[in-house]
């Protein structure tokens, strides 16, 4: 497998030799395929795409190496469980993806791209003008792919090992199991998804699907489907997306005015301070800066809470301070500050909004201070692997603006609850 990855290092080398061509920005009117399930498609848009069209599909599933591939994992599934095991996590390691397998399953879907052109390249054009691997836009198409790949393996990894030994969790105080991992009961339910999987899985013949599959089961088992709640978006913000395009945009200083949610951390639906930060942001759009205030928050505190910050903010936004609900438009997914200024991007550029318009944010003066600290800017740039906002400036006490950068289309397997 070193020849594999020596091959891999110098196609990753090569990338950054790509010509400007390559370097076209994705299409915010992309039609998005869709697969079993709206989580998967958020968290593993490379699979959607592989099992959604045909042509790529075939190429796949008649490759005698990745037929290879999917016959050792059938072997493995189908093999007695190991009798030494009393917890859910030895009962997985079938499933997990070796980084031989990683290694070598990229070398030959870049053999591939390479071989069948005409079957493979719109796999290629449907990536790259999704946005969602926006961070390798700048790479060759076979270092693109590579990328793709090795993300979506790791991220299949990331949730099967988290949800059977319980740790390694980005916010494990609002992503962790919801069970006790170590416990009886627990390696009884994970022992019985298998089952289910097992016999359902050996009959596949796309060699990531029974793992694939079990990862889904497993957030879906520890009822961590957040994020495929509130798809599609342009669903849940229907009334306010409808007004995109009869905004006269010049007219307003900013594209829109981000209020940040702050969990309650008890069993209330909406927290004081997410009430005052509601109250900012009508005071700056009653003064006209913007024609739209998105309100960004998902399921966050308390654990496993039924509340969506941004859902109760909207409420209290119509409902107690007047707001026209065309004018506001919710988030509901983002767990940290860093995803409400990246997820408020995405909503921004798939909307229809102009994104070399300056956006609003407003929150309270600490929090906003937080946000201009090199801190933050490190735990972006650990996080997300970039920044999600150009030209930061200071506007007032509670509000201060930036420029969407367009990495925020970047999805994020590493973070099931919201990629």
């Amino acid at each position: 497998m070193h020849y594999f990855r020596r091959l891999l290092t110098i196609s990753l080398i090569l990338s950054a030799f790509v010509s400007q061509a390559q370097m076209a920005p994705p299409d915010p009117h992309y039609s998005f395929f869709s697969g079993a399930s709206a989580v998967q498609d958020r968290n593993f848009y490379l699979f959607t795409l592989i099992e959604k069209m045909p042509a790529v599909r075939k190429v796949i599933v008649q490759d005698p190496y990745l037929q290879k591939i999917s016959a050792e994992f059938s072997e493995r599934l189908a093999g007695p469980v190991n009798e030494n095991t009393s917890d859910a996590n030895g009962l997985v390691q079938p499933f997990l993806f070796s980084n031989e397998e990683v290694e070598g399953i990229g070398y030959r879907l870049n053999q591939l791209l390479r071989q069948e052109p005409k079957a493979l390249s719109p796999l290629i054009h449907a990536m790259r003008n999704s946005g969602l691997f926006q961070l390798y836009s700048r790479m060759s198409d076979t270092a693109f792919l590579t990328q793709a790949w090795q993300d979506a393996a790791k991220g299949v990894n990331y949730i099967i090992d988290a949800y059977t030994k319980g740790k390694g969790f980005r916010y494990p105080n609002i992503d962790s199991a919801a069970y006790w991992v170590k416990s009886p009961d627990y390696f009884a339910s994970v022992n019985s998804v298998l089952d289910k999987l097992q016999s359902e899985d050996l009959k596949t013949n796309l060699f990531f699907e029974p793992s694939l599959d079990l990862a889904l089961a497993l957030l879906s088992l520890n009822r961590h489907d957040e994020a495929g709640r509130y798809e599609p978006m342009s669903s849940l913000n229907k009334e306010a997306y409808a007004r995109v395009k009869s905004i006269p945009w010049k007219k307003f200083e900013y594209t829109a005015i981000l209020i940040l949610g702050a969990g309650p951390g008890n069993k209330s639906n909406i927290s004081d301070a997410g009430k005052l930060r509601c109250k900012y942001g009508v005071a700056a759009y009653k003064q006209g800066q913007a024609p739209f205030i998105i309100v960004s928050g998902g399921h966050v505190h308390p654990f496993l809470t039924p509340f969506a910050e941004a859902l109760e903010m909207k409420k209290y936004l119509v409902d107690s301070l007047g707001m026209p609900s065309n004018a506001v438009i919710a988030e509901p997914y983002a767990r940290h500050t860093t995803t409400n200024i990246r997820n408020a991007n995405r909503i921004i550029y798939r909307s229809g909004m102009p994104v070399d318009k300056r956006v609003l944010c407003v929150s309270d003066n600490m929090h906003l201070t937080y946000i201009s600290t090199r801190l933050f800017e490190l735990r972006c740039r650990q996080e997300l692997g970039y920044l999600p906002m150009k030209k930061p400036q200071n506007v007032s006490e509670t509000s201060i603006s930036y420029l969407p950068d367009l990495n925020s289309l970047q999805a994020d397997s590493r973070d099931p609850l919201d990629p």
